[in-house]
């Protein structure tokens, strides 16, 4: 087998090596002389079906179809050491919580789903589905209609909102043209700024 530096070497034994539980490589070399253990990047996409992308510190291994983390590898002395894949939990709950608050998270569910998560039924009526689930009479038909752009605009602004934006801006202006329904917003720090 030859090596980089033109240097020949034999190697004594061929086997398969597990590297984690996504790559598993076949037809690996042991030679003895070899201080380090080399991997062919050819070789691991080819049977891992996996994509490796380098940048100049660091290399990753990703699944083909899923892109999931496979593998890394930090970049030393001109070569990048395989790593692996770190395990992480992204979140633990220690405790189940209430009804109201799975309510909540899972985004507001009608009653009909809520009875499938195993607890009692809501504690009390939810205010933000009362609100957000009320009918109302539909609009009329508007006759002013606009046939060109700009001929007819419609402003509204919204605030003060209780937590500021990195501007400092607690309120909006949206700018709607009627004959294109392009949609601009603008932020303000304070509602005189629309005139």
């Amino acid at each position: 087998m030859g090596l980089s530096n033109g240097i020949h070497v034999l190697a004594t034994e061929e086997g398969t090596i597990k590297l984690n539980n996504d790559l598993v490589l076949s037809n690996v070399l042991y030679v003895s002389s070899l201080a380090c253990n080399l991997i062919s990047v050819p070789q691991i996409v080819d049977e891992s079906n996996c994509i490796a992308a380098f940048s100049k510190h660091m290399c990753i291994l990703q699944d083909h179809t899923l892109k999931m983390l496979i593998g890394t590898g930090e970049q030393e002395d001109g070569l990048y050491y395989f790593q692996g894949q770190k395990q992480m939990q992204a979140h633990k709950v220690n405790r189940v919580g209430s009804i109201d608050l799975w309510h909540a998270r899972l985004g507001h569910p009608s009653h009909k789903v809520i009875k499938w998560i195993p607890s009692n039924v809501l504690n009390k009526l939810c205010d933000i589905c009362h609100r957000t689930k009320q009918t109302r009479n539909s609009f009329p038909l508007s006759e002013n209609n606009a046939f060109n752009l700009f001929e007819m605009i419609h402003c509204d602004v919204w605030g003060p909102y209780r937590t500021t934006s990195s501007c400092g801006a607690s309120y909006f202006l949206t700018i709607v043209d009627d004959f294109s329904r392009a949609i601009w917003v603008a932020l303000l720090v304070d509602e005189a700024e629309v005139s």
